[in-house]
């Protein structure tokens, strides 16, 4: 299997105070630099597992870009398609943490995915059209979306929403995606309505099956999951996270989308409980880390 994957890869830096933080003063803290991005954060739990990937992402001509790069051919990740720009950044996410770990305030700059061109992309139209499965995240512009699924002609299609300011990218060309993972936020947005019961998730999930996508998947927190076709909708249960330590579930809905990729041929029940439980897996390695 051969996967190619097509959005964001930044580097995030953390800074977390050793004591309550003190506005205007300079707080002692702890430094963290790592590579991050929805579409570098699959792609590497699918290097990870031996499969074949190959990711798309812009960069800028810098030494976090020389460092993100470095950090994803390290793991398996194909870099050969990336797009590096002179007069861009590469993309940074600054976070501030609480000694507590909560977050402070964060800052993003994260632009250059969106600043992709079309005559750069299309350079790359192969790995698009020949890859067993394409996945998409929406931090690419809607005219990017377009052309990456041009390009695709035939094959699945698996697109992350990324956030709910950017779900509104992908309602008109929902007919060409094949899975649409989704937060429960993020699908209260392309749907308009208000996800606060169980029979109004299975109403969404039915009412973007029915513009065109073939499978759907709802995360839900601690509820777990919706998913639906044509045919049904169910609800799968959150696992429970039992190892010691974990604050928080941060990256657990990226690696719920790798694990829809990796069980891509499965049914929908088994395709979502294995979504569900490479996310609790995924949680479960950052602890042990």
């Amino acid at each position: 299997m051969r996967i190619t994957v097509i959005g964001a890869a930044h580097i995030e830096i953390t800074a977390k105070s050793k004591n309550k933080i003190v506005p205007g003063d300079s707080n002692p803290a702890e430094i963290g630099l790592k590579a991050g991005g929805t579409a570098r954060n699959i792609a590497a739990m699918l290097a990870m597992r031996k499969i074949e990937v190959d990711l798309i992402t812009a960069i800028g001509n810098d030494p976090f870009g020389n460092l993100l790069k470095e950090s994803c051919t390290g793991i398996g990740i194909n870099t050969d398609a990336w797009i590096v720009k002179n007069n861009t950044s590469t993309g940074v996410y600054l976070a501030a943490l609480e000694n507590n770990s909560a977050l402070h305030a964060g800052f993003n700059a994260i632009s250059v995915t969106e600043s992709i061109r079309t005559a750069e992309l299309t350079k790359h139209k192969k790995i698009i059209k020949d890859a067993d499965l394409l996945i998409l995240d929406l931090n690419l512009s809607e005219k990017i979306l377009a052309l990456s699924l041009d390009q695709r002609e035939d094959g699945p299609v698996l697109v992350d929403a990324v956030s709910v300011d950017k779900v509104q990218r992908i309602k008109d060309l929902l007919d060409r995606v094949d899975i649409l993972k989704l937060s429960r936020l993020e699908a209260e947005k392309l749907t308009g309505m208000t996800l606060d019961t169980k029979d109004r998730v299975r109403q969404a999930s039915y009412n973007i099956v029915g513009r065109g996508v073939k499978r759907v998947f709802i995360t839900l927190g601690v509820a777990g999951v919706c998913a639906a076709d044509e045919s049904n909708a169910i609800f799968v249960p959150a696992l429970p996270i039992a190892a010691k330590g974990v604050q928080g579930v941060k990256g657990a809905g990226d690696a719920f989308t790798a694990g829809l990729a990796v069980n891509l041929e499965k049914d929908i029940r088994s395709q979502a409980e294995a979504g569900v439980k490479f996310a609790a897996e995924h949680i479960e390695r950052i602890v042990e880390s």
